[in-house]
């Protein structure tokens, strides 16, 4: 009876504490051969676009590689909606003309929004769109 408890007490306190981390690739596919992204970076009240690649297909233009690379390696756990704060940067990145997702940077956190859904993020860095 008492090793009963005590394993339903273990599953209630692994049920209610983890949160399972998964990959940037596991939320958002870029599609096959992106050879554009674009987007916007919000910070301190400005707003200022950057566009990666061409539209014109190159094969030997591998602009968009890092960004692709960076995002496939974030890893996420989903939590709820965090409280504004001021000073986080956003970055709202496009694909093929379509919202994709937005990395919003707070400094020593940071959290990934895809289709009103926020991730924390465990490996927060800066994207690389310079």
């Amino acid at each position: 009876m008492r090793r009963c408890a005590v394993f339903a007490f273990a599953c209630v306190l692994c049920l209610a504490g983890c949160k399972k981390t998964i990959g940037g690739s596991e939320l958002y596919a870029f599609p096959e051969q992106t050879m554009l992204i674009t987007g916007t970076v919000c910070s301190q009240g400005e707003e200022t676009a950057f566009e990666i690649g061409s539209e014109d297909y190159d094969p030997k233009d591998l602009s968009t590689a890092p960004v692709i690379a960076w995002f496939y390696n974030l890893e996420v756990t989903a939590c709820d909606e965090p409280e504004a704060v001021e000073g986080a940067e956003s970055y709202s990145f496009q694909v093929k003309g379509e919202d994709a997702f937005t990395y919003e940077d707070r400094g020593g956190e940071a959290y990934l929004i895809i289709g009103g859904h926020y991730y924390e993020v465990r490996n927060p860095s800066a994207p690389p769109i310079k």
